[in-house]
């Protein structure tokens, strides 16, 4: 239910997400089903994640979003589009309290069409806790507490306009502030 949930509000804060159901169940509230993006028939796509690229332990906090940035630009060939996309999900994962954020978590897929690689559509977003509760992946270097200062230092290192950036962190946090104080409140009773 909840991971349902997360990805609805994903797809509500503009992000790319996978087709989503919650399956009926006799013993629970639902099974939560994803369909597959990294097939297209019988043909398999091409995926990279950030820990295979940079050869990063994803069971250890070891990247920054400054640097998901740079590899969102650097493999889409500096497509706005996905560099927002990447942007937005980084504000997601603040703001909706998902701090399993790690180098394996964060995939693209390559685009035949284009000769480049975009991210993939998001997956694995849920209320969630790490060791000593930070990011896994910090924002400018925060990852115990990050906020508004720290989110416009990566958007806007990354290229995105001041402006843009404010725009995106105050909608996401609009739609995902009752969420994540939902499930805060339910998993730490």
């Amino acid at each position: 239910m909840m991971e349902k949930e997360y990805m609805d509000c994903a797809a509500d804060c503009g992000i790319v997400v996978p087709e989503t159901k919650l399956m009926p169940s006799k013993r629970c509230s639902g099974y939560f089903a994803v369909k597959r993006f990294d097939r297209e028939g019988s043909v398999r796509k091409h995926m990279l994640t950030a820990a295979a690229i940079l050869e990063a332990d994803w069971r250890t906090a070891s990247m920054d979003y400054h640097t998901l940035m740079k590899l969102t630009r650097i493999l889409s060939r500096c497509n706005a589009a996905d560099t927002e996309q990447m942007f937005r999900r980084m504000c997601f994962n603040v703001f909706a309290h998902n701090r399993d954020d790690h180098a394996k978590n964060f995939t693209w897929i390559y685009d035949d069409a284009q000769d480049c690689w975009h991210p993939s559509p998001a997956y694995d977003l849920t209320w969630s806790t790490t060791y000593f509760g930070e990011h896994t992946t910090t924002v400018n270097g925060n990852g115990k507490n990050p906020g508004e200062k720290d989110l416009l230092a990566v958007g806007k290192t990354a290229g995105i306009k001041t402006n843009v950036c404010k725009l995106l962190i105050e909608e996401i946090h609009n739609k995902t502030s009752c969420l994540a104080k939902k499930y805060q409140e339910m998993l730490l009773r």
